[in-house]
This record gives structure tokens, sequence and C-alpha cells, in this order.
């Protein structure tokens, strides 16, 4: 699959991306950004168990799929972003072992052939999109799955009033428009896929991750700073 090269708003800040650690709140809670990605992979390893070929929609700089690599996950990794930059600064940082099949791509259908995939996550990419246009991703993202594949789409949970004062002093989301948990549920009833759950997370920061353990106690809250919603695609079409 070719790299279209395309150039976005992200690409002024790959080089020196950080995941917004930088902000003081952010911070406290977590010392590096990758601890906010050992959560969504501890709970993605706990309670969907992935195997196959994974695809990362929106993969920046690569540290989800880095801190996948890490965890042992018998996984064979893909990512694409429609940042050059980002995913230019990807391959420079990876330290996980073997590079991962990267890609830039453009805004619209994924260059990618049907099923393909066992699951396709999507971290904290949706609410970067224009809401007009997400309905189009969400398909293009299940149309690439495998029947029985999975969509996990990982998101900022507007409800919380932390992650919103987070957001709206991000640089990397000065276009950013959130979206709920409902409204994930509903692009994926809209794009062919069942929805298998939603789960509140991030109830406790990085810093408090011994806590962690409490949080299937709490996934039906909806305060988390995050939350996940998994979609299925259906065996038979």
């Amino acid at each position: 699959m070719p790299d279209p090269a395309p150039r976005t708003e992200f690409d002024a800040l790959a080089a020196g991306y950080d995941g917004g650690i930088g902000d003081p709140l952010k911070r406290l809670a977590g010392k590096n950004v990758e601890t906010f990605f050992e959560h969504k992979v501890g709970w993605l390893r706990r309670n969907l168990s992935p195997a196959g070929r994974l695809l990362d929609f929106g993969c920046g700089t690569g540290t989800f799929l880095g801190t996948l690599r890490r965890s042992g996950a018998p996984l064979e990794l893909f990512g694409c972003d429609i940042s050059a930059g980002m995913v230019e600064a990807a391959r420079a940082r990876w330290d996980a072992g073997s590079l991962p099949v990267l890609h830039a791509v453009a805004a619209g259908p994924l260059p990618l052939a049907d099923a393909q995939f066992d699951v396709v996550t999507s971290v904290c990419v949706l609410h970067h999109i224009e809401p007009a246009a997400r309905a189009g991703t969400v398909r293009e993202l299940v149309r690439v799955l495998k029947p029985g594949g999975r969509l996990v789409i990982f998101e900022h949970n507007p409800l919380n009033p932390a992650t919103r004062w987070l957001v709206a002093r991000a640089p990397i989301d000065v276009n950013a428009q959130l979206l709920r948990a409902a409204d994930c549920a509903r692009l994926l009833a809209r794009s062919g896929a069942v929805h298998d759950r939603t789960d509140y997370i991030l109830f406790f920061p990085p810093r408090l991750r011994r806590l962690w353990t409490l949080e299937r106690f709490l996934a039906s809250v909806p305060l988390g700073g995050q939350y996940v919603v998994v979609g299925r695609k259906p065996d038979v079409e």
C-alpha cells in the first residue's frame, strides 16, 4: 500500500508529540503518556484476549502499538494515520522489536482490502473527525474487519469535567469535538456492526494504578475519564 503522504494539522506536532503529558494536571495524573496506553492495553487484553492481525487506525506516533507489543499480546501489528509526519515519527521512535506495517493514508476510503483484520482499534481518534464524516470512517473500519472481528473505540468522555478541561487545553485537540459513548454505539449500528459492550474507564489516574482493578465494578458508571465501545462484525453478512 503506497503512502500518499498527506499533510495535516498534526504534522507540526509530530516531532515533539508527547500525548499532552506536558499539561501539569495530566503530568500529575501519570508520569508519562505510556502509562495511559498501558491502561488501555490492559483493558483490551483482560476483556477481549485479542489475537491475529490488529490495525490501529490513527496510530499517531505508535505508542499504543508499542505498548501492545511489549505486553506480549499474540498480535501481528499494523497502523495507519492521516498524518505523514506522525507516521514518520512512529517509525523513527519505534523501540519494541520488529517494526509494524505503518502507512500514511488520505482521509476517506482506506486503501485496504476487505476483511483483513481480526481487531481494529481507534484510540481517541473519532473526536478529531468532523461529525458528518464519522459514519463513513466507522464503515471503513468495519469493512476491513474479518467476519466476527471486533472494532474497539476508545474515546474521551465528555461527561467527565476533568476530561473536558484537559481537552480544552491541549494543542492537538484545538479542533476536537467530543462524542458520547451512545454516539459511538449509534455509529456502529449504522455501519453494520453489532454493539457488544460499553465500559467506562480511567476512573483512577495512572499514579493510582493499584486501584485499576476496581474499575470493573464501575464500568457502567458514565463518569470515567474515558470510555471504550466495542462492536463486532457479524459472522454472516
